[in-house]
C-alpha cells in the first residue's frame, strides 16, 4: 500500500507544479546588423548571470534557462519572434529588448498586453518608452533624459556656453533633441548647431562638416552605437578638435576602432552602470567573475556586457520573491517590490517599472579605458 501511495504523492506533486523544474527566459534582439555588436554582448552578460545562477543551485530549485533569436534590428522580426518564443518555449520573462524602432513597434501593437510576459531591461532608456510606458516592462537603468541632463549639467559646470547637437532621426533621437531644447535655456546654453542623421548611418561627414560651422564649444550626440563611433571617426578627420559628448550606447571599443586610440582620448560618455574598468563596486566584481567562467576567452568585459547581466540579477531577485511555482503574472508583481543594493548599484522600482537613477560621465583614457 504504501508504494503506491507514494506514487500517487509524486505524481500529483508534479502536475500541481511543486516539482521544481525549467524556467525559460526570451532574449530576442538584434546579434547581427549595426546594432548586432551591442545585442550579442547584452546576450553574453545575461548568460554568465544564467549560469552563475545555475551553478548556484538555480533559484527555488528551479534552473533557467536563455533562448535567443537574432531580429537584424528590424521591428516585424522582433514581433514575430517575440510571439514565436512565447507560443513554443512559455517564458517565464523576456530580456534586453533593444533598439528604439524595435521597441516602438512593440509599444505600438500593444504586444505586451498581447503576451503578458515582463520584459526585463530596455535599451535605449527614451522617456516615450516609460511614460506612459507598458506595465509588463521593466527598466533596470536611468533614462536618456537623466543622461543628457548629467551632460548639459556638466558642460555649463566647466563653462560651455554654445553647444551644437546631432541627433539620430528615430524616436531615441527626436526624445533627446526635443529635452535639450527644452533644457539648455534652463541652463543658460545656446543651442547654436543642431543635424539629423538617418537611422543607422555610418558616414556622417556631412554632419561634421554642419556641425563645424556652428562654433560650438562642445557636440552632444544623441546617436546609436555605431552612428556615435562614425560621428567622432569623422569629426577628428576633419581637424576638427571640438569636445564630444555622448551617450552611454557607444562604446569605447567601437570609438577607437572606428577614430583610432589618439583621436578618442577626452570624449565624454555618459554612463548608466557603475566602472567596468574598476574593481570598487560589488556588482562589477561579481559580473567579472561570472564572464570569467562562463564567457569564451578573450569576450569583452564592457559595460554592454554589464547591462546584460544586471538585467538577468534583477530578473532573478524578482523570481526569488515570485516563489517556488512562479507565473509571469506573478513574476510581474513582484518585481514592483524589488528594492536592494547590488553592491554599489540601488535599485528600487517601489511599485514603478523604473528601478534606477544612476548616471556619471565617463572620459576616455589613452590606454583605452573608461575614467570617472
Amino acid at each position: 500500500m504504501r508504494k503506491p501511495l507514494l506514487s500517487f504523492l509524486l505524481a500529483a506533486a508534479a502536475c500541481t507544479g511543486l516539482h521544481a523544474g525549467e524556467l525559460v527566459i526570451g532574449d530576442v534582439g538584434p546579434l547581427s546588423g549595426p546594432l548586432g555588436p551591442n545585442g550579442l554582448a547584452n546576450y553574453e552578460g545575461s548568460k554568465s548571470c544564467v549560469d552563475e545562477l545555475n551553478a548556484a543551485g538555480g533559484i527555488a530549485g528551479n534552473t533557467l534557462k536563455l533562448v535567443r533569436e537574432d531580429d537584424q534590428y528590424k521591428p516585424d522580426e522582433t514581433m514575430r519572434l517575440l510571439r514565436q518564443i512565447a507560443k513554443n518555449e512559455k517564458p517565464i520573462a523576456f530580456v534586453n529588448l533593444l533598439g528604439s524602432a524595435s521597441v516602438s513597434a512593440v509599444l505600438k501593437e500593444k504586444m505586451l498586453d498581447e503576451l503578458k510576459v515582463p520584459v526585463v531591461g530596455v535599451t535605449p532608456g527614451a522617456d516615450a518608452f516609460r511614460s506612459p510606458g507598458n506595465p509588463w516592462l521593466f527598466h533596470t537603468h536611468a533614462t536618456d533624459n537623466a543622461q543628457l541632463r548629467r551632460i548639459l549639467s556638466h558642460l555649463k559646470t566647466i563653462g560651455m556656453e554654445r553647444i551644437a547637437v546631432v541627433y539620430q532621426d528615430l524616436p531615441f533621437g527626436l526624445g533627446g533633441m526635443k529635452f535639450i531644447d527644452e533644457q539648455a535655456p534652463v541652463l543658460k546654453l545656446t543651442i547654436a548647431g543642431r543635424v539629423a542623421a538617418p537611422a543607422g548611418a555610418e558616414d556622417l561627414s556631412t554632419q561634421s562638416a554642419q556641425l563645424r560651422k556652428a562654433g560650438a564649444q562642445a557636440y552632444v550626440m544623441v546617436l546609436a552605437p555605431n552612428s556615435g563611433a562614425s560621428f567622432v571617426r569623422d569629426v577628428r578627420k576633419g581637424g576638427d578638435t571640438t569636445p564630444l559628448y555622448g551617450m552611454s550606447y557607444v562604446e569605447v571599443k567601437n570609438i577607437i576602432s572606428k577614430a583610432g586610440a589618439e583621436n578618442s582620448v577626452g570624449v565624454g560618455l555618459a554612463q548608466v552602470t557603475p566602472n567596468t574598468f574598476s574593481a570598487s563596486s560589488g556588482l562589477v566584481r561579481q559580473f567579472h567573475a561570472a564572464m570569467d567562467k562562463s564567457a569564451p576567452a578573450g569576450t569583452p568585459h564592457s559595460q554592454l556586457h554589464l547591462i546584460g547581466y544586471l538585467n538577468c540579477r534583477v530578473l532573478a531577485e524578482g523570481l526569488k520573491l515570485a516563489g517556488g511555482s512562479p507565473t509571469p503574472e506573478k513574476l510581474q508583481t513582484a518585481l514592483r517590490k524589488v528594492r536592494l543594493d547590488l553592491g554599489g548599484y540601488f535599485l528600487d522600482f517601489a511599485g514603478t517599472n523604473e528601478a534606477s537613477k544612476y548616471v556619471d560621465i565617463g572620459v576616455v583614457t589613452k590606454d583605452g579605458r573608461l575614467m570617472y
